[in-house]
């Protein structure tokens, strides 16, 4: 399938431009939505929104969504992850977004993990979406998919001033869910959190005041 914008320099390219003024990716219909929701939210690129809208169009080579999440989830590599994902972006929804970064987070060798870490921009068009679809569809987002989401993101040591609007996605959606977390969910959340320093009084209080009930079950 057509890849491109950022993940066409991975790994060749190690030198990156700064993220705040790199390609970030986008979703057909949420652009404009994404463009005003933050001043912190990059503009979206439009070389890169016709890489999608090129893939978006041929309906014919598009999975199911079940098949698209499968994919992902047996993918090989991080960079086949990545690949999936140029190549079928345009039809990510939650589900495909948060397996994604699990998949990356347990394939990612060390050396792709530090690459991760000091260019942020390799991953902007994943990180973008995923910001965009937990501040603006939050709704769609269930309790697992929040908890991998924030636990693959702290493995992975994803955290500073690029990812700040992420997790503040992950952090404004797990209230409304917390009774939905599983034991292994809440033990999760709350350490990637500690993980990353962002382990703030109100949300420890919580998930403690959330699993406390339930510490049979841990």
């Amino acid at each position: 399938g057509t890849t491109g914008g950022v993940y066409a320099s991975w790994p060749r390219q190690r030198h990156v431009h700064d993220p705040s003024r790199d390609v970030p990716a986008g979703v057909a219909g949420v652009v404009s939505c994404l463009e005003n929701a933050s001043d912190s939210l990059p503009r979206y690129c439009e070389q890169y929104e016709s890489v999608w809208a090129a893939a978006a169009a041929n309906s014919a080579a598009q999975p199911s969504p079940r098949m698209l999440n499968t994919r992902i989830a047996s993918a090989p590599s991080a960079r086949e992850v990545l690949r999936l994902h140029a190549e079928f972006g345009s039809t990510f929804n939650e589900v495909h977004l948060s397996t994604s970064w699990r998949r990356l987070s347990r394939l990612a060798t060390a050396p792709e993990r530090r690459l991760f870490q000091r260019e942020p921009a390799l991953l902007a068009p994943l990180r973008l979406q995923t910001t965009g679809s937990l501040l603006l569809l939050r709704r769609r987002w269930g309790a697992r998919a929040v908890a991998s989401t924030a636990h693959s993101l702290a493995k992975l040591s994803l955290h500073g001033e690029s990812w700040e609007e992420l997790w503040r996605g992950i952090t404004l959606a797990i209230p409304p869910l917390l009774s939905s977390f599983t034991a292994q969910a809440l033990a999760n959340t709350a350490w990637a959190y500690s993980r990353t320093g962002r382990a703030s009084p109100p949300l420890l209080h919580a998930l403690a005041s959330e699993a406390t009930p339930r510490l049979s079950e841990f």
